[in-house]
């Protein structure tokens, strides 16, 4: 008997931790920066999750130079202190622990920036926590949701059909797919039960414990 999954692979936002404050208080930095009337609650969960181009071509009707000036204004908030607002959910830093310490190997896979990331992950002593960092050099980079997770198991050395990518927006569900991997709608995050299902989540976890219970369930190899 084993473990269901070899690999766990994480979102970052709305994931790990809930990191909201920092996220919009960056968006509101970069909108009054450019003159544009602040967005709304609904406009701002937006942020949580999808890239920064995408979220300001959406909720702010931006494009081209506009894209990147947005980016730049919302980062010299960010990386003034907006990215270390965040509180990790309950349970989260003890559950990658425990698969550690099973052998289970684990890995971001994130939107954000892999400098951002692991500027986080080293302020908060929790970097050793994670045997892989797959996410995009920068802002505008090209890389897939679907492509992190790929590069993720490719460098693990893993069964594509032993991993589980949690997440909590469709963009993580989708790439999952795409990926080849189970998917987990991280459904106490900001994405609703419905989006995951629809976006193709095999599973949906209320909380943290409810994914232990998933990994940690057990299968004939």
């Amino acid at each position: 008997m084993g473990y269901k999954y070899d690999a766990v692979f994480f979102d970052f936002d709305g994931t790990i931790a809930d990191t909201a404050k920092g996220i919009y208080a960056s968006v509101d930095y970069a909108s009054d920066a450019m003159n544009l009337e602040r967005t709304d609650e609904a406009g701002h969960e937006y942020f949580v999750g999808p890239p920064l181009t995408e979220s300001f071509e959406v909720i702010f009707g931006l494009h081209g130079e506009d894209v990147v000036t947005a980016i730049k204004k919302y980062r010299e908030y960010y990386v003034q202190g907006g990215m270390f607002k965040l509180e990790f959910y309950p349970g989260i830093l003890s559950f990658l622990d425990e698969l550690k310490k099973a052998g289970i190997k684990t890995a971001v896979c994130s939107n954000k920036p892999s400098v951002y990331v692991n500027k986080i992950l080293e302020n908060y002593d929790i970097k050793d926590k994670f045997d892989v960092i797959s996410c995009p050099i920068n802002d505008t980079a090209d890389e897939t949701k679907q492509v992190m997770i790929t590069n993720a198991y490719k460098a693990l050395n893993v069964d594509k059909s032993k991993v589980l990518m949690l997440g909590d927006r469709y963009l993580d569900m989708e790439g999952a797919v795409s990926a080849g991997v189970d998917g987990c709608g991280a459904a106490y995050g900001y994405g609703t039960p419905e989006e995951l299902t629809e976006a193709g989540a095999k599973y949906i976890a209320s909380s943290v414990n409810d994914v232990k219970a998933i990994v940690f369930s057990q299968e004939d190899k």
